[in-house]
């Protein structure tokens, strides 16, 4: 329960409102005016302050004032005669939880503590959650861009529910990375987190792996074997590569979904098992429910919330602070200096189209930093292709080369493209000091990156 504090002048208010709260099951303290009460503050753990408006030497406004500048903000209620009703509401707007009228009803009192102290606790866990997300943003979800900090923000909403996830996105962004964030910072995080790519078994295995089986249920069933449904019961089960999930098997995933139960393969005893379970695709699965390979009620309760995860071409702003990042892990995975990228080689990796996404830059910075011999990782430590690729794009937007057919308008949005481009690697995706550099406001910078599909 809650340690209160019952700031109030008038004694018999102190005494009766503090046999109410005990009563309660919490652990009271009285102070007969602020002072004392900021004194108190100073040195015990409070957790909601009950304090009266109208006192001698401060006001429980004031009070409210201090206690926001010095401790910081508290559940706080206040109690008011009615004719101070006006003041009290000034006081919500600075902070205070919710006042109440003198002389008091005890079930009111009773119902507000536990309506503050509920809504004290959802501010500290989302705030847990946010700063739990800043710390672990090196080891996931990296990145400055518009997309990325929606995502970041989505992640930090639905986390603490049990509702299932849909992540969609191309192969190689990051999806696992999504879930096992969705996972870390949910109340299942004591629990197991357990992946499983449906592509990876055939049909017959996937629903053995899944759900279990019996002892002789299919040749080579030799003992009973719990599935992972079961195993992760409690915490939360990863569904990778979920279009890939036989069609035959769909509407006992459904059950589970909608009942949270099911059988093991050749049982007939039901088993429960409270597991969230979060599922990934790069298919398009709308698409599929057309072509009659996938259900529509399995994609809806597989959907009801749905991440995307942008491509690496479509956030082209976050390359080099993702470059930094691998550069640091693999260096020291391999023993080596953090090298810096030469300007030609931030500029081919910035311009490439990235197919292979997050995945190909990891990928290709090992390759790169594999063959740089000095500390400085050079456009001729990359593959060829990228070489290819990344000249081709150049002469693409190249306003040298554009052909004279082009109407001017669409020349200078091309060299703007090219500007913003470059800015943007000059300043390490960091877009407040790339607009500093072009000139232009922030959020101008912004909107040209929308319009433009940079983003």
């Amino acid at each position: 329960m809650a340690h209160i504090l019952i700031v109030d002048d008038e004694k018999n208010y102190r005494i009766v409102l503090g046999q109410l709260l005990e009563g309660a099951g919490h652990d009271v303290t009285s102070a007969d005016n602020p002072y004392a009460a900021l004194d108190i503050l100073s040195r015990e753990q409070i957790d909601l302050i009950i304090s009266d408006q109208k006192m001698p030497r401060m006001s429980g406004i004031d009070f409210l004032r201090h206690v926001n500048e010095e401790i910081g903000p508290l559940p706080f209620i206040m109690l008011t005669a009615f004719a101070t009703v006006h003041t009290a509401l000034e006081a919500m707007k600075i902070g205070a939880f919710d006042y109440l009228l003198k002389p008091f009803d005890n079930e009111e009192i009773l119902l507000t503590v536990d309506k503050a102290l509920d809504y004290s606790k959802l501010q500290n866990e989302n705030w847990l959650l946010r700063r739990e997300l800043e710390q672990n943003r090196d080891r996931t979800l990296v990145g400055n861009s518009p997309a990325m900090e929606s995502l970041r923000n989505q992640i930090g909403q639905v986390a603490p529910a049990k509702t299932s996830i849909l992540i969609t996105g191309e192969s190689g962004t990051g999806k696992e990375l999504v879930a096992q964030a969705l996972h870390r910072l949910s109340p299942r995080n004591d629990k197991a987190l357990v992946s499983i790519n449906c592509a990876a078994f055939a049909e017959n295995l996937l629903e053995s792996e899944l759900f279990g089986h019996e002892r002789g249920a299919f040749t080579g069933a030799m003992e009973r074997k719990k599935g992972l449904m079961e195993v992760s019961d409690g915490g939360t089960l990863f569904l990778d590569e979920i279009g890939e999930f036989p069609l035959n098997l769909q509407p006992k995933l459904l059950r589970v979904l909608q009942e949270k139960k099911f059988r093991r393969v050749g049982g007939t005893v039901e088993i429960s098992s409270d597991v969230r379970i979060i599922a990934a695709t790069h298919r398009n699965l709308e698409q599929m429910i057309e072509d009659g390979t996938f259900r529509e009620d399995l994609y809806y309760r597989l959907n009801v919330v749905s991440l995307h995860l942008p491509p690496l071409r479509n956030r082209r702003e976050d390359i080099p602070l993702l470059c930094q990042l691998f550069l640091e892990r693999l260096a020291k995975e391999l023993g080596r200096p953090i090298p810096q990228l030469s300007p030609q080689a931030q500029q081919e990796l910035y311009h490439y189209d990235w197919p292979g996404n997050i995945r190909e830059l990891q990928n290709i910075l090992e390759r790169g930093l594999l063959f740089c011999d000095g500390t400085t990782l050079e456009q001729s430590h990359l593959p060829q292709q990228l070489h290819s690729d990344a000249a081709q794009s150049s002469v693409q937007t190249n306003s040298a080369q554009m052909p004279l057919e082009q109407p001017l308008p669409d020349h200078l949005e091309t060299i703007e493209q090219q500007l913003i481009q470059a800015a943007l690697i000059e300043a390490r995706g960091i877009q407040a000091k790339a607009a500093e550099l072009l000139g232009i406001s922030r959020s101008n910078l912004q909107y040209k990156l929308k319009k433009y599909h940079l983003v």
